[in-house]
């Protein structure tokens, strides 16, 4: 008796914003059209992306699974049942590369214990775009998530990671919740060292993408409105010579 084949999870990115540059290849699209089993992050975002990416879909024969922080993850076991009966699952988000300061991971890692092939599919994150145009060490690098939100909190994880960043010759990743983008930027400002550099990724894969890398001292002189704008930050110290 031949062996049921299994099927294949799909890591899909999405557009980072309604006017993303972002397009999806036809092989994908064509992948897309033929996949009826989704887990994403909400319905609406999912729906929302084959309305736009793939309009002549069917939707109505679509399943979809819900990640987030109000499913609980013991529920996640058993979303990967259509691969066990040999149909493909697509992983999605709301926005840029599943898994990456997105939800996903544990999903993957039920994959791997289970022996479900999993492809990742390339396409924009704007952590990777950011750290690409910083100018800063794209060698040695580390992504922190968001930092704390009271004030005392942030400012001493700033201070951690100005440190490693100093004693490992490391760039420091994080993100911030945008309503939230310019309380961290004036900590960042009004508490690393003048020589520390400091970009910030601004709507990136957006026509209104841009890109700022310089130092601390030289920003408190330059006037930015990073408010709900969606932003990576990156800092990299080095000793003054």
């Amino acid at each position: 008796m031949n062996k049921r084949k299994i099927g294949d999870l799909y890591l899909i990115p999405t557009p980072l914003g309604e006017n993303s540059h972002y397009s999806i290849p036809i092989e994908l699209k064509n992948k897309i059209e033929k996949i009826k089993y989704f887990i994403t992050e909400s319905e609406k975002g999912l729906r929302r992306f084959i309305k736009t990416q793939i309009p002549k879909k069917n939707q109505e024969n679509i399943t979809i699974k819900i990640i987030n922080k109000s499913i609980n993850k013991i529920e996640y076991k058993n979303y990967l049942d259509p691969c066990k009966k040999g149909f493909d699952i697509i992983l999605l988000t709301d926005a840029g590369c599943p898994c990456i300061a997105d939800p996903g991971s544990e999903i993957v890692d039920i994959a791997h214990k289970e022996n479900i092939k999993v492809n990742p599919v390339i396409g924009p994150s704007s952590i990777i775009l950011t750290m690409m145009g910083s100018g800063l060490n794209g060698q040695n690098f580390a992504f922190n998530g968001y930092l704390p939100v009271k004030i005392n909190e942030l400012i001493k994880k700033l201070y951690e990671i100005e440190k490693k960043s100093i004693y490992n010759n490391q760039s420091q990743i994080f993100i911030e919740t945008p309503y939230r983008n310019m309380r961290l930027f004036n900590a960042c400002i009004e508490n690393l060292k003048p020589y520390t550099k400091l970009c910030i990724g601004i709507d990136m894969n957006m026509p209104s993408e841009k890109i700022f890398t310089t130092t601390i001292k030289k920003w408190k002189n330059k006037k930015i409105n990073l408010f709900k704008k969606p932003s990576v930050f990156i800092l990299h110290c080095d000793l003054p010579i």
